[in-house]
């Protein structure tokens, strides 16, 4: 692969994975050392890459696994230690406490999904991936992705539901 074709088919992937690796990382300096990091390993592989089959997947794959990589050498986290979130990279210092609280239950919920929900749901929602790109990295058909996706969002929808008519009633209650 020349370095013209390296510039039109491999750096344009860095927009999609920033979203990924940072909800990886959950740290922007560290997530945008990981995609430079990342970009001179497919650099390196540069001629791997033309026999790849599919490259989306390939590279999203190895975005993946070496984000996670990262993520195990880091150092433990204190317990109770704080996280924010983003979702659709909207800027936490935009958003009010309120919001950045439904943000971070809507996070909560995500994660206790089953795996199939889970990783549709933050592959589309949080992570801005098109249905042909997860289709690539899952194999699941459209359709189904379609499907599950929907069931994902209204599992969400519920819980979240739940918590707020909890809260709701909770401040009547006394």
């Amino acid at each position: 692969m020349t370095s013209e074709e390296f510039k039109n088919k491999i750096i344009p992937f860095a927009t999609k994975l920033y979203p990924m690796i940072f909800r990886i990382l959950k740290n922007e300096e560290e997530t945008r050392d990981a995609l430079q990091d990342l970009m001179l390993k497919l650099w390196d592989k540069r001629k791997e890459l033309d026999k790849c089959n599919n490259l989306t997947s390939y590279v999203i794959t190895v975005a993946k696994n070496y984000s996670f990589d990262l993520l195990k050498k880091k150092r433990p986290r204190a317990i109770g230690e704080k996280e924010e979130y983003r979702i659709l990279n909207i800027e936490e210092d935009g958003c009010d406490q309120d919001n950045r609280e439904k943000y971070e239950h809507v996070h909560k919920v995500i994660e206790k999904l089953p795996e199939k929900y889970k990783t549709v749901i933050r592959m589309r929602d949080i992570d801005g991936f098109s249905f042909d790109e997860i289709k690539e990295m899952t194999g699941f058909e459209i359709t189904h992705l379609r499907v599950i996706l929907s069931r994902a969002r209204t599992k969400v929808k519920n819980e979240i539901e739940k918590i707020y008519d909890y809260e709701d009633t909770g401040r009547f209650a006394r």
